[in-house]
């Protein structure tokens, strides 16, 4: 009986002590893993608030080389502890503000592994007062550990920094911040996130490399969304530890950990000592955290912490020196629904947050929400859709998209990364603002392999007659998966040749949206495209809704297949009827000295002369020389003063280029004489119908499959009325004299007769 009273009175001690609501009175509220050898640091917890005197740049030179300092910071739950090191003095490493060096003297936090990331921001300086924040430290580094704290100077200028946001929001002014260049590393913001295997952190780590997330350490985190505690309280101290939210929800949870530097009257507080995220204007959630104690490390030991609670405040700034803070309001924060349906089974659902400005994060929920529930890595075909709506208009955006892949997380993570981009990110989106105030993404994973590549294309033998229709047959070969009961998918389709398409040979192309694979999304559907040389340019979006209406014309259907009949003959209107060469330029804008004079002798037997060579009598000199001081020259020679070059080259003045070579890319030399009375070039009058060979074309769509391919066939137009089967009656009436007639077989010559003897003289 003794025995039991004494258990309960023990029960009842402790449920008294997790009742309480006082902050003072029930730290056991705020310090889920509380320690008991906390007093084993340099100095005993400190529980309450902190409060230490700034000591800026001018009095922190005075000090002397190994002057005493100490390091306000949390190693387990959440009580504060203090850290033994000393001062080694001023560094400028050209960041734009002052750098302390420090050593670490304290042996337990040696053994624990020294400097560790989520450290950044913890206060640095003599007992009582802070000169700056811990920042930088060695990797691989040995006892005694070095490293570096920004001033608190250069962290309270960050309170007034003015932003690239605030000045575009206030001006409409751009302005870009710079980058720093540390040979030192720092001490990253450990950012801890749920629902993601090892295999994924190493990915989304080169993924992410070169961007803003290059201060942050990626880590797996087996957690929840912050829970709330029986006794929220939004109070923070210098070396309170800290969680900066990405996102939130079901399963991806991105949560960057630090330590407070300062906090003011006022709700600011300063931290990190360094950039999270380095994005300046910043609208992150602030969540209280507890520390689990320092992972070794053989880089940097890092510590292991959770938020909890719900948000106490708002990381406002996001800069070189510091992430500035704001106690007390809570942001807004994009509603993310991520849904999955595996095959025909049931969907899953699930909601998150992030943060605004973080945009980007979002494909990275969607494939890291996927790859939680799918729990594999294998081949798949993804249908996927995505649905934006904003605050600037009640249009709503969706777009869906299509890939089979063998690693379908990327599929997904760079699709729904390229859409989201188009808007969302301020050098892509030229438009117009677009805030986004609901995202939903669906995914459907089939186990088939969707993919089908043209096989055949099939036309008939005997070809076409204009007017009549063009079946064709177009056959995909599906991937095994997909396959059913006949091994390949065939379409017939019909085309209506026009009465007026040009007889004679033609090309049929079988086009898919994606001839060379299946679709990429880092690209985008345009990406390849340039437009046609007559094509008239679009019309840039000039707010959010033509953006919205550009996005939607530009999409792509990867099932879909374009079928192209196209002549190869000459365009309509190319040539005349009777194709003489007073229909092409019609003898009235021909000058009369164009002309050739009349009588001009012509080769016997109306033979052409070997080479273009005139007739004897008329012949022309050798190599074009004219004769000398212009006189007339002697059997047809021309003068010397205007004799043609050699080879075909025209004097200067005019003259043509060597070898008869034309100017880079056909361009007409501006003192390029011609007759007088001769048009221009320009304005020579070709047919009013002149223009490209005519097409025929059609669209047909193979539900579910992305095609692949393309397939091209040649087809015979004919016409009704042939001569011999090569050209329409009406052009051989306009070439052929009537009085030709049938043609005559051609006779065999006689056999020479044999010479005869000549006569014996006498």
């Amino acid at each position: 009986m003794k025995r039991f009273f004494m258990l309960a009175g023990i029960a009842i001690v402790l449920l008294s002590q997790l009742s309480c609501s006082s902050d003072e009175e029930q730290p056991q509220v705020e310090n889920p893993a509380a320690i008991e050898e906390a007093s084993a640091f340099s100095g005993a917890p400190l529980l309450g608030d902190v409060v230490l005197e700034n000591m800026y740049e001018d009095e922190a030179r005075q000090l002397t080389d190994k002057t005493p300092v100490q390091i306000v910071t949390v190693i387990e739950g959440t009580n504060r502890v203090v850290l033994d090191a000393q001062f080694r003095g001023v560094r400028d490493f050209g960041f734009g503000f002052t750098i302390y060096e420090f050593e670490l003297t304290d042996a337990l936090a040696e053994e624990m592994g020294g400097i560790a990331q989520g450290m950044s921001g913890s206060p640095v300086g003599p007992p009582g007062r802070i000169m700056g924040a811990l920042a930088y430290g060695d990797a691989f580094a040995r006892a005694p550990s070095r490293f570096w704290a920004t001033s608190i100077d250069a962290m309270e200028d960050a309170i007034s920094h003015q932003t690239f946001g605030e000045m575009l929001e206030a001006e409409r002014a751009a302005a870009a911040p710079g980058g720093i260049q540390a040979a030192y590393t720092p001490v990253k913001t450990p950012l801890t996130i749920s629902g993601i295997q090892p295999n994924r952190l190493e990915q989304l780590s080169s993924h992410l490399e070169g961007s803003h997330f290059d201060f942050i350490q990626l880590f797996a985190d087996i957690a929840d969304a912050p829970g709330a505690p029986p006794t929220p309280t939004t109070r923070l101290a210098a070396g309170d530890m800290i969680g900066v939210a990405v996102s939130t929800g079901d399963v991806v949870n991105s949560i960057g950990f630090g330590t407070v530097t300062q906090v003011y009257d006022d709700g600011t507080f300063i931290a990190f000592g360094h950039p999270m995220i380095y994005a300046g204007k910043s609208s992150l959630p602030v969540y209280r955290a507890v520390t689990n104690g320092i992972v070794s490390n053989l880089q940097i030991p890092y510590k292991s912490s959770s938020a909890y609670g719900n948000p106490i405040g708002t990381i406002t700034k996001d800069l070189k020196p510091a992430i500035v803070g704001e106690l007390g309001t809570v942001p807004p924060m994009i509603p993310v629904k991520v849904t999955y349906q595996a095959g025909n089974g049931p969907v899953v659902e699930k909601n998150h947050k992030v943060a605004y400005g973080m945009e980007s994060y979002l494909p990275i929920v969607a494939a890291l929400t996927m790859d939680s529930i799918r729990q594999e890595i294998s081949s798949a075909t993804l249908d996927g859709t995505v649905t934006l709506h904003f605050k600037e208009t009640e249009t709503v955006y969706t777009e869906s998209f299509k890939s089979a892949s063998s690693d379908p997380f990327f599929d997904t993570l760079l699709s729904v990364e390229r859409i989201v981009r188009a808007f969302a990110d301020t050098l892509s989106n030229s438009a117009g603002q677009a805030t986004l105030t609901d995202v939903s993404i669906s995914l459907n994973d089939k186990p088939q392999i969707m993919l089908a590549e043209l096989h055949e294309v099939i036309v008939p033998e005997e070809g076409v007659t204009p007017g009549e229709d063009l079946t064709v047959s177009v056959v995909l070969l599906p991937h095994w998966s997909a396959a059913g009961d006949e091994r390949t998918i065939q379409r017939d389709v019909t085309l209506e040749v026009p009465e007026d398409f040009p007889a004679g040979p033609a090309l049929l192309s079988v086009t898919s949206e994606n001839p060379f694979g299946p679709p990429n999304p880092f690209f985008g559907p345009d990406f390849f495209f340039f437009g046609g040389p007559d094509e008239e340019p679009k019309p840039l979006p000039e707010n959010l809704d033509e953006l919205i209406k550009k996005m939607e014309e530009e999409q792509i259907d990867p099932s879909l297949i374009t079928i192209t009949l196209e002549s190869l003959g000459p365009p309509p209107g190319a040539l005349p009827p009777d194709l003489l060469p007073p229909d092409l330029l019609p003898p009235d804008l021909l000058p009369p000295d164009l002309l050739p004079p009349e009588g001009l002798p012509l080769p016997e037997d109306g033979e052409a002369p070997e080479d273009g060579e005139m007739p004897e009598d008329d012949a022309a000199p050798e190599d074009g020389e004219m004769p000398e001081d212009d006189a007339a020259p002697e059997d047809g020679e021309m003068p010397e003063d205007d004799a043609a070059p050699e080879d075909g080259e025209m004097p200067e003045d005019g003259e043509m280029p060597e070898d008869g070579e034309m100017p880079e890319d056909g361009e007409i030399p501006p003192d390029l004489l011609l007759p007088e009375g001769f048009p221009p070039l320009g304005g020579l009058p070709f047919p009013p119908d002149f223009g490209p060979p005519p097409t025929v074309e059609i669209t047909i769509n193979i539900d579910g499959f992305i095609v692949i391919g393309l397939k091209t066939t040649p087809v015979t137009i004919g016409s009704e009325e042939m001569v011999d089967g090569m050209l329409p009656g009406e052009i051989v009436d306009g070439i052929l004299p009537e009085e030709i007639g049938e043609p005559v077989e051609p006779v065999e010559p006689a056999e020479p007769a044999e010479p005869a003897e000549p006569a014996e003289e006498e």
